[in-house]
């Protein structure tokens, strides 16, 4: 499945979105990846590294979890980037509380977040929606929605520095494709919530203030993937590194032209920037974007 004006499609990471790249150097710059310790998080923070990134804080809801995997990293990238710092934060990035700690001791200590990666989520329950606890599926916003508007609202409001930011949005196919999590349809809809908010949030604000993209990281054979028991399906699963790359490659100018938009990571990005795609993002404000299919925001519908 893609865009059918595309003629390339990727499973494995290619040069174009390389984190040695001289044009997706980080160097510089402070990251923050929430929900970093494991998966898509995991191989965002590693690419991120390898962008030459001069500190790249990890977050994460368990401990254990958290402390292996920012050891891990700072062994795989002691080589390619010793001098990035590396930090694991504790957070449940739904507790408000957590949240407002961590951004308070990262002013405290004068840290200025440059770039904002939105990846922790929740992937809701087995159940049609009428059956499941009223708790169940407001805590699946909370996780997918609420979250993502405090963490975006902190990084925004940051008083320890200036300077450009950017915001990349892990969000789904899920969101769109209802079908392909029909047995989890909490998670669908919270998505696209999520994706939705960022996409008006970007509206209102120049991406060279704030460069928001979101993107679909690809079939990734990820730990929520295991524990769903879909390993075993016949597809060959996307390089998780495919997403981790695309990441830092969505937080440079190069992915400006899509600020506000969504895009997968399996689109090659200089066929996206100079094709036919590109072309459309030229003339429909609408493409790339959360609506209701076959209505556009032009008119909504309406006979003038």
């Amino acid at each position: 499945m893609s865009l059918p004006i595309l003629k390339k499609y990727h499973k494995e990471p290619y040069p174009g979105i390389s984190p040695t790249r001289p044009e997706l150097s980080q160097k510089g710059k402070t990251v923050l990846v929430a929900g970093g310790s494991t998966g898509i998080g995991y191989a965002i923070a590693e690419a991120f590294i390898t962008a030459q990134a001069d500190r790249v804080i990890v977050t994460g809801r368990r401990a254990g979890v958290l402390a292996e995997s920012v050891a891990q990293l700072k062994k795989d990238t002691q080589k390619s980037s010793p001098a990035t710092i590396v930090e694991a934060k504790v957070i449940d990035v739904s507790n408000l509380e957590e949240s407002k700690q961590l951004w308070a001791r990262l002013e405290s200590d004068g840290v200025y977040v440059d770039t904002l990666v939105l990846n922790a989520a929740s992937f809701g329950q087995k159940k049609p929606i009428l059956e499941t606890k009223f708790e169940d599926v407001w805590n699946d916003f909370e996780i997918n929605v609420r979250a993502p508007l405090d963490l975006t609202q902190r990084f925004y409001k940051q008083t320890t520095g200036k300077g450009q930011k950017y915001l990349v949005n892990v969000s789904t196919i899920a969101a769109y494709m209802w079908a392909l999590a029909a047995e989890r349809p909490t998670y669908g809809l919270t998505k696209s919530a999520g994706t939705l908010l960022v996409q008006q949030i970007a509206k209102d604000i120049s991406a060279d203030d704030i460069q928001i993209v979101s993107f679909h990281p690809g079939a990734v054979l990820t730990e929520a993937a295991k524990r769903d028991g879909i390993d075993n399906l016949p597809i060959k699963w996307d390089d998780v590194n495919l997403a981790g790359q695309t990441a830092v490659w969505a937080a440079t100018p190069e992915a400006k032209f899509l600020h506000g938009r969504f895009f997968w990571a399996n689109w090659d990005v200089d066929e996206v920037k100079h094709g036919e795609v590109a072309k459309q993002i030229g003339e429909d404000i609408n493409f790339l974007k959360v609506g209701m299919d076959g209505l556009a925001e032009k008119n909504g519908g309406f006979i003038v």
